[in-house]
């Protein structure tokens, strides 16, 4: 379905009397993986870590700075803007904040079915149907559609989001951090929606967070990305058991749902460095609890090895366990 070469994506920054060039934030670098028809992938990481950036770099949101995007076997970071627009129906993308993302002058139909007046033919009793289709899919009511956004909870705004996600049939799904700014009941309940939605829509989708609780709920597979790397990837079930990333270990400790008193604490120097003058050789070195002397001096370069089936983790930090 998706796969991902050696993506990088930079942000110039520029300052000065001339507004010119003085450096790049590094978002994203030589970032590889494969999303396999009918999957949920979940990609995890501090704040700042770039996994929102990848994400809209996978569906040419934010164009990547290098590197090849393939969808179903077909190179799309060389498609143009006319191919792309025919695409664009393919892959879709839910919003971390249900309210700033639906507008708040337009009523429910028209947010919903904005998506089919640009790329469908349907006549407008056709778009009702499929709107109200969609609608019942998500737990919502016809009577909801003459309605605005401010009338609803967040939650229902979430659902909304989700409806006007799928009414394109899509077959790929960004889901950026879809339920953080949810209370936990409701979480549960968009987290259990998705899942009904994927298997009946036959969805694969990109799970984004930063709580692994709610990647360990709705991920078949784990992916950790930090400082524009990825650091590890792993079945979901085998990543919490049997984390090999020392970075791995320390986010499922914050996580008190998934963590185990019998594992050992994994205690991480500093703070993340920043993207604009990253660490050389392993990023993750200034704050590896311990790290080789090759690593400490910047000498080993960072890329994933297969340890176990299925289970990736960064060369250098697996010689650090």
């Amino acid at each position: 379905m998706i796969r991902v070469e050696n993506i990088k994506k930079y942000f110039p920054i520029k300052g000065g009397f001339f507004n010119k060039k003085t450096g790049d934030v590094k978002a994203v670098e030589n970032v590889s993986f494969e999303i396999p028809e009918g999957e949920i992938l979940g990609l995890v990481g501090e704040s700042g870590s770039g996994k929102s950036t990848l994400g809209r770099s996978l569906i040419r949101l934010i164009e990547p700075t290098n590197g090849k995007i393939f969808y179903n076997n077909k190179d799309i970071t060389k498609f143009s803007e006319k191919e792309m627009r025919n695409l664009r129906k393919d892959f879709q993308i839910i919003f971390q904040d249900p309210y700033a993302s639906l507008d708040p002058r337009k009523k429910i139909f028209d947010i919903i079915s904005q998506g089919l007046s640009i790329h469908s033919s349907m006549s407008k009793n056709q778009v009702y149907e499929k709107v109200l289709e969609i609608i019942n899919d998500v737990g919502l009511q016809e009577e909801h559609l003459s309605r605005y956004p401010h009338e609803f909870s967040g939650g229902q705004r979430q659902r909304i989001g989700i409806a006007r996600a799928l009414v394109l049939d899509p077959k790929f799904i960004i889901a950026d951090e879809p339920v953080s700014a949810l209370d936990v009941t409701i979480q549960a309940q968009i987290l259990n929606l998705i899942l009904e939605l994927k298997k009946k829509y036959s969805l694969t989708i990109l799970f984004i967070s930063h709580d692994l609780s709610v990647i360990n709920q709705i991920a078949d597979r784990v992916m950790v990305m930090y400082l524009g790397h990825i650091l590890e990837i792993a079945k979901t079930k085998n990543l919490f058991s049997n984390p090999k990333h020392p970075y791995t270990r320390s986010l499922i400790e914050t996580a008190p749902q998934i963590f185990r008193e019998n594992m050992k604490k994994t205690l991480l120097k500093g703070d993340i460095p920043s993207p604009i003058n990253p660490p050389s050789g392993c990023v993750f070195r200034t704050r590896c609890p311990n790290p080789t002397i090759d690593c400490k001096e910047g000498n080993i370069e960072m890329g994933l090895i297969e340890v176990e089936p299925g289970h990736w983790v960064d060369q250098c930090c697996e010689g650090c366990n």
